[in-house]
C-alpha cells in the first residue's frame, strides 16, 4: 500500500505502462512503483516517470520502432507477406512468396542486405544455366539425368542412372575425366566379363600396376595431404594405412613393400593354385613364373 508521504498513482497510464503499487525500493530518495507494459514485462519507475509520461513501454516500444515494416516489398524474387513471432540470430523472420509460387520464411536482415533473392529456385536456375548440358549422355553404363544443388570440387554432381536400375550421383568432371562407367556395380562395356576374384580379390586389379587416370601422384596408393604424403594400399576389400611421410619416396618404398607383402604373396599363392585350372586366364608372363 501507498504512505501517507507518497502519491498513490495506483492504476495512472503512460503510453503502454500502467502502474500496480509502490515497492519498498528507492532512487535517489524517491519510492519506486512497479509499473506493468501492455506487453506482459514489469519495470520499476519513480512516479514522476509516470505522471509526466516520461516512459511509456518497458522498451518494447523503441524496438518495435526500429523493425522496419517489410510487407508487401520485393527482393529479388521474394515478397515479404507478413512478419512472424519467431527470431533467428535475434533478427524476425518474416513469411514470403516466391515468383515461383514457394513459401518461405527467411530473416529480415537476410532480406534487406540483400543475401537471399529466391526461395532457392533462382540459385538451381543459375547453376543449370552455368552447367554443361550433359543430360542424357552416356558414361559407360551410366546415363546423366540432371544437375543437383551440389558441387564436388567446383564441378557440377549429376543424378545418373545405371543400366543396373540403380541412380548414383557423381560430378561432371568425375563423369568426363575420370571415367567412372557404373554406380559401382561394374556393369559397363569396359569391364571384362571374365574378371578372376578369388576370396574377394581381384587378380587383374593386383596384376595392373598401372596408376589410375585421376591418380595425381604419379604413384597407387599414395596421395598427398596437408600434412604429408599419405601411404595405403587395398586387399581383400580392406583399405590398411601404411602411415604418413614427409619424404615422397619413403612413401612410395611403404606402399611398394605392402605391395609385395601383400599382392606379391597373393599373386604367388594363386598362380601356384590355381594355374591348371585357369591356363586359358593366366597371363604369360604367370605361366613361365609357375613353370
Amino acid at each position: 500500500m501507498a504512505s501517507r508521504t507518497t502519491k498513490d498513482i495506483t492504476g495512472c497510464r503512460s503510453g503502454r505502462l500502467v502502474a500496480i503499487e509502490p515497492t519498498e525500493e528507492k532512487r535517489n530518495g524517491a519510492t519506486l512503483w512497479r509499473c506493468r507494459c501492455d506487453c506482459g514485462k514489469e519495470i520499476l519507475l519513480e512516479a514522476y516517470q509516470i505522471t509526466g509520461e516520461k516512459v511509456k513501454s518497458c522498451g518494447c516500444l523503441r524496438s518495435e520502432k526500429r523493425i522496419k515494416d517489410l510487407t508487401g516489398q520485393r527482393f529479388g524474387k521474394l515478397t515479404a507477406l507478413e512478419r512472424l513471432d519467431e527470431k533467428s540470430n535475434r533478427c524476425y523472420l518474416w513469411r514470403c512468396v516466391c515468383d515461383c509460387g514457394k513459401e518461405v520464411t527467411v530473416r529480415a536482415n537476410a532480406l534487406t542486405s540483400g543475401n537471399t533473392k529466391s526461395c532457392g529456385c533462382a540459385k538451381r536456375e543459375a547453376l543449370k544455366e552455368r552447367a554443361k548440358d550433359i543430360s542424357g549422355k552416356r558414361f559407360g553404363s551410366l546415363t546423366a539425368i540432371c544437375p543437383t544443388e551440389k558441387r564436388r570440387h567446383a564441378s557440377v554432381v549429376w543424378e545418373c542412372q545405371c543400366d543396373c536400375g540403380r541412380t548414383a550421383e557423381y560430378s561432371q568432371a568425375e563423369l568426363e575425366y575420370a571415367h567412372i562407367l557404373s554406380c559401382g556395380c561394374g556393369q559397363h562395356p569396359s569391364v571384362p566379363l571374365n574378371l578372376r576374384y578369388i576370396e574377394g580379390t581381384c587378380i587383374e586389379m593386383l596384376e595392373n600396376k598401372r596408376p589410375r587416370r585421376d591418380n595425381t601422384t604419379g604413384h597407387t596408393g599414395v596421395v598427398s595431404t596437408q600434412k604429408g604424403w599419405v601411404a595405403k594400399i587395398g586387399f581383400k576389400g580392406k583399405c590398411y594405412y601404411l602411415g604418413t611421410y614427409r619424404d615422397f619416396t619413403l612413401a612410395v618404398k611403404a606402399r611398394e613393400r605392402a605391395e609385395e607383402e601383400l599382392h606379391g604373396s597373393f599373386l604367388d599363392w594363386y598362380y601356384k593354385t590355381y594355374a591348371e585350372q585357369q591356363k586359358g586366364n593366366v597371363p604369360e608372363a604367370a605361366r613361365a613364373a609357375v613353370g
